[in-house]
């Protein structure tokens, strides 16, 4: 696999703190939800911020439209929050190509653009001579965007259901070519689960930080309620369909002491040829994604609308 690895250029402090991280972080490897708060990024985050640049303020989101809206879902059979993000000198209504943002675990359109100040970024991107495009978010809930035995099907409601309401309502998006979809954490699982298993629709994916784990037994030493079966995790495993990305350009980031760094590895060692992935100092925190944000944005902009 080709691919971008800046972890080599890490200095002997570096791996020093990344190890200490390291230990703290095992004792809660795969640990996912909305309650916990790694406990290795908390004793470290001093550390992380002066490595790692700890993500730096947000650009201005000066000229950018954001807005919030819900819709009745039938799939899940109630309301569903999202918010739309247009770049500066656009307004509503005009067609454009269209990245879809896939929240972590219990986050939603707010958490995408103002936890991650995502609108800044897609401004600052559009202001260095990016074709504009937008940004979808929607509520991802805590079901690991696959059909689950509860009936809940987050998939579906994004696919059948979100992406067609932003392209009739909106202009938004409309083809393979003018879709790319972002997601950290469990929507980093998202948006590659959705990519192997449906290849026409992203043109381009980028998943930082995803929630993955190489076998069922891994998953439950963790949260324990991301899938409903060993059955269930073969069937929506990514790691082990990985090949199923051939065909959708692909970047994958992930801090080193990020816990779920060693198994977003093993995920890139099985990606297809020309994916791309890139590892730096930093934990599974808005702060160190933010970080990250610019490079990706630019990534999706050269290859939407193509």
């Amino acid at each position: 696999m080709a691919g971008l690895d800046d972890s080599a250029g890490l200095t002997r402090r570096e791996l020093m703190i990344g190890g200490a991280a390291a230990l703290c972080a095992a004792a809660i490897v795969g640990l996912e939800n909305g309650r916990v708060v790694h406990e290795a990024d908390r004793l470290l985050a001093g550390a992380r911020s002066a490595v790692a640049g700890g993500g730096g303020p947000a650009p201005s989101a000066k000229g950018v439209t954001v807005f919030f809206r819900t819709f009745h879902s039938n799939v899940l059979g109630h309301g569903v929050d999202y918010g739309i993000a247009l770049p500066p000198g656009v307004v509503a209504g005009t067609p454009l190509p269209v990245c879809f943002c896939l929240p972590g675990r219990g986050g939603g359109p707010n958490s995408v653009f103002g936890g991650l100040s995502l609108p800044g970024f897609l401004a600052e991107v559009v202001r260095r001579g990016a074709r504009p495009f937008a940004l979808a978010s929607i509520d991802g809930g805590q079901s690991y965007w696959h059909r689950r035995a509860s009936g809940e099907d987050r998939m579906a409601m994004l696919v059948d259901e979100f992406i067609p309401l932003c392209a009739h309502r909106y202009r938004l998006g409309g083809s393979k070519a003018r879709r790319a979809a972002m997601g950290w954490s469990m929507g980093g699982y998202g948006v590659l689960l959705a990519a192997e298993t449906y290849p026409k629709l992203f043109t381009a994916v980028v998943a930082t930080a995803p929630a993955v784990w190489p076998t069922y037994q891994d998953m439950m030493n963790g949260p324990r309620d991301a899938f409903d079966s060993a059955a269930d995790f073969a069937a929506h495993d990514v790691i082990g369909h990985a090949q199923r990305l051939s065909g959708t350009s692909l970047l994958v980031e992930c801090g080193t002491v990020d816990p779920f760094y060693p198994f977003v590895r093993d995920l890139c060692a099985r990606l297809p040829a020309g994916a791309r992935s890139h590892f730096s100092y930093g934990g599974h925190a808005p702060d160190y994604w933010r970080s990250l944000e610019p490079a990706a944005l630019e990534f999706v902009a050269r290859r939407l609308g193509r």
